[in-house]
């Protein structure tokens, strides 16, 4: 990757927000099994919405593939880059954007935890069933991304079951 690419992506959500050196890459391009171990070219931490979308903008226009991860803690190596790709971490993304008691639903952003949605959940008088090992380091999206289904799937449904919509950024189009 040229150091101008890296720029754009600085500009984009701030130059402590791209990681580029082997030691803080090392964490995100190694599944938390130690199983699968990949290398990637950076490591971009946005905070919103509109900033994922500025950043895979970015890659698609660099034709830069990109690997999407949250709490890194999926047990098939999915969050895992292989070869070089932009490692885009949606930790930041954690919050709890609003709860609806009387529609028993809750809108979150893709790096809140399961544990921090669950809470969110009990706090409002409400539960939300999904429950797996991981729950405090595994995010949402990561759930929704492999349809988790965890400890009380038969009674309650997978991950999928269990949501209403998605607000989703999409790589553009190539022309």
């Amino acid at each position: 990757m040229s150091a101008d690419f890296h720029d754009r992506l600085r500009a984009v959500v701030g130059a402590s927000r791209v990681l580029t050196g082997a030691a803080d890459l090392a964490p995100y391009c190694t599944d938390w099994r130690g199983r699968y171990t990949g290398k990637a070219s950076c490591v971009v931490l946005p905070g919103t919405t509109d900033e994922v979308a500025a950043v895979v903008r970015i890659c698609a226009e660099a034709g830069t593939p990109i690997v999407p991860q949250g709490g890194n803690t999926g047990l098939c190596g999915g969050a895992t880059p292989i070869g070089g790709e932009v490692v885009i971490n949606l930790r930041r993304m954690n919050r709890i954007r609003g709860i609806d008691a009387d529609n028993n639903s809750i809108t979150v952003e893709a790096g809140c935890t399961l544990h921090a949605v669950q809470e969110a959940a009990t706090a409002a008088d409400r539960l939300f069933p999904l429950s797996l090992a991981a729950e405090g380091s595994a995010t949402i999206g990561g759930n929704l991304a492999t349809n988790a289904g965890g400890v009380q799937v038969l009674r309650y449904g997978n991950a999928r079951e269990l949501t209403l919509g998605l607000e989703v950024v999409a790589r553009p189009a190539q022309g």
